[in-house]
């Protein structure tokens, strides 16, 4: 995926220009790849960017005049236009440098993207790294010993055969019960995610590395007093600028449509045409049914993509894990499978990730309801939630102490609460109704959704309608309990894109309108046809409400792929899982008794073929 990378090693340990080369080589996943780097072998510095040759086409890195700055960047700035001095003329790598030349570190407040930049200071001697508020271009980084690497994944620093691979204990535990990993985790000890909104400073001459913080969810404002059909008018204002901006310009844009709102909302929202709309899924379900009703509705050039059985995802297994490095489950590699098509079809995706999360408070009044009691209480719930609700249902508190063989449990024992525990705990000193949208939204959607954008990157470029700046701001100012139930989000496509108001939603199949009565007739008739074909006859159409059925696959297409892993000596013999266990599990899902045991299951596979991808 697109990115900045780069070592700096001033006491000439490594091979400074054989590692930058195998840096670069291991992240370039397809022959359209593009990685640039500079290596200043004296001082013991390179510094390089990674990209799909869709943005920041221009040879990086960049220099100042005087030939003692060096830039690189990876993505784009959304609004340059508020800043004195700005030169349109200017590429975005070029208005960054002007930018830190003029104001120094303070520049990071002043960026509006969706970016990576890694700035070489020669006068200053050091070497700094920023990200956008939301880190929407993910960078990892070690600092060890005096040596910094860093990269947008993991492989890149693993390719330093100095560094010693330590797996984080706690990463495990944290994987088993969530299916994802908190805060700035990776697998392995040494190895961290750079918070967002971020400045990362390394000191040359002493080798210290120290992390600012430029902006957090505190500098958003409180709007008490802001009406309901006010802030709606003002969202869809808000949210109508974003996709405009991000809709217009050279590149094709082109969005991923299923039978939710958030893809629906942007597709709505974009004037510019031809506009493309790409769709995946089996034949008879709801989100290709749906998807194509929208795309009619708003005349995009809609392209569906079939899938008829479970064969796909041991096809594209090994590349989403490549990609993901075992951050992200094979369950959730859906999508991945039409990436080279997409790729003739447009430049970028503008993604609906998470606008739920945004625009309906992750779809439920739970995360502020316990706020009002008191911090254990939020903090039980949300371990529970994130444990059974966020995804498919993960391993139980009772199912955990059978997995482990008896030496790892006794080291793995309370690890998922105990951390899940501290990491919530840097969220107390938030508005109280926003603690747990805030924690969600850097703790599900930062580590787990987000890896949907990652894998994307390998073919096109995404931006980000429900991450502008301006609208999170807003959106965030107002009461939590006014985001709930979705209500606020219907609402503003009743106002803003009327016509999509009465195409139903995927998940319950009925119509996101504001108005009552029609909302009530018609959910009314979806529960009595639902309530015939169960009792007397399947009379009316019934489509299923998954676009890829990943139990169905796993008792069949995938079973023996699965099997293969699950029971293989080699899993055995790590001591890690009980391998007895892991048998029953299977059966478990095989037998059909029980919902939603995938969860449990893939998540173990997938740590397996990390450990064997980037550990042994």
């Amino acid at each position: 995926m697109s990115g900045i990378f780069g070592i700096v090693d001033s006491r000439h340990r490594s091979n400074i220009h054989a590692l930058t080369n195998k840096m670069s080589a291991a992240m370039s996943h397809r022959h359209w790849f593009v990685a640039e780097s500079f290596v200043d072998e004296a001082a013991g510095v390179s510094l390089g960017r990674i990209g799909i040759g869709i943005f920041n086409k221009a040879q990086q890195p960049i220099w100042n005049p005087t030939h003692t700055i060096a830039l690189v960047m990876a993505g784009e700035f959304y609004k340059r236009d508020t800043f004195s001095g700005n030169n349109p003329s200017l590429s975005d790598e070029e208005f960054a440098l002007a930018l830190y030349e003029k104001q120094g570190d303070g520049f990071a407040k002043q960026l509006n993207g969706a970016f990576l930049i890694g700035i070489y200071n020669k006068t200053e001697n050091r070497v700094l790294i920023v990200n956008d508020r939301f880190g929407l271009y993910p960078l990892y980084y070690a600092c060890l010993d005096g040596k910094l690497l860093f990269a947008p994944e993991v492989k890149g620093l693993l390719c330093d055969n100095e560094f010693t691979r330590r797996l984080d204990i706690t990463a495990l535990a944290q994987y088993v019960r969530f299916q994802h990993l908190l805060g700035t985790r990776t697998f392995f000890e040494d190895i961290h995610l750079l918070p967002a909104g971020s400045v990362l400073q390394f000191d040359i001459a002493t080798s210290s590395c120290v992390i600012d913080t430029y902006w957090s969810y505190t500098d958003i404002p409180y709007r008490p007093e802001m009406r309901f059909n006010e802030a709606v008018e003002e969202t869809g204002y808000l949210f109508r600028q974003a996709v405009a901006r991000l809709s217009s310009g050279p590149y094709r844009p082109g969005v991923y449509l299923s039978g939710g709102l958030d893809a629906r909302s942007i597709l709505g929202m974009i004037e510019r045409r031809p506009i493309v709309s790409v769709n995946y899924g089996a034949r008879n379900c709801r989100d290709v049914y749906y998807a194509n009703r929208i795309a009619k509705a708003v005349g995009s050039d809609h392209h569906w993509f079939d899938f008829p059985n479970g064969k796909w995802v041991e096809q594209i297994a090994d590349f989403h894990l490549e990609l993901t490095e075992g951050f992200h489950s094979w369950i959730h590699a859906h999508g991945m499978s039409t990436l080279p098509r997409a790729r003739e079809l447009m430049d970028v995706n503008l993604t609906g990730w998470d606008g739920g999360s945004v625009m309906a408070y992750a779809e439920s009044p739970v995360f502020f309801h316990y706020s009002t009691v008191d911090d254990n209480a939020l903090t039980v719930d949300l371990f529970t939630k994130f444990n059974q609700q966020c995804t498919w249902p993960s391993i139980t508190e009772s199912e955990e102490g059978m997995l482990y063989c008896e030496p790892t449990w006794k080291r793995m024992k309370g690890r998922a609460f105990e951390s899940f525990r501290i990491e919530f705990s840097k969220y107390l000193h938030y508005r109280q109704d926003m603690r747990g949208q805030y924690f969600f939204l850097d703790n599900h959607c930062s580590r787990l959704t987000q890896n949907f954008i990652i894998f994307t990157r390998s073919h096109v470029e995404v931006r980000f309608p429900f991450f502008d700046y301006d609208l999170i701001d807003f959106v965030f100012s107002l009461p939590a309990q006014m985001l709930a139930y979705r209500k606020f989000y219907r609402a503003i496509i009743q106002r803003e894109m009327p016509r999509l108001a009465y195409i139903p939603y995927d998940k319950d199949e009925v119509v996101p309108t504001t108005n009552a009565l029609i909302r009530g007739v018609q959910a009314e008739s979806v529960r009595f046809k639902r309530r015939v074909n169960r009792h007397i006859a399947k009379i009316f159409p019934e489509r299923h409400p998954l676009y890829a059925d990943y139990d169905e696959y796993l008792r069949t297409d995938l079973r023996e792929w699965a099997e293969r892993i699950l029971y293989d000596k080699k899993t055995e013999e790590r001591g890690i899982f009980d391998s007895s266990f892991l048998r029953s599990l299977m059966n478990r899902h095989l037998s059909g008794l029980e919902i939603w045991t995938i969860g449990k299951i893939a998540p173990l596979i997938t740590y397996e073929m990390m450990l064997r991808r980037y550990f042994d």
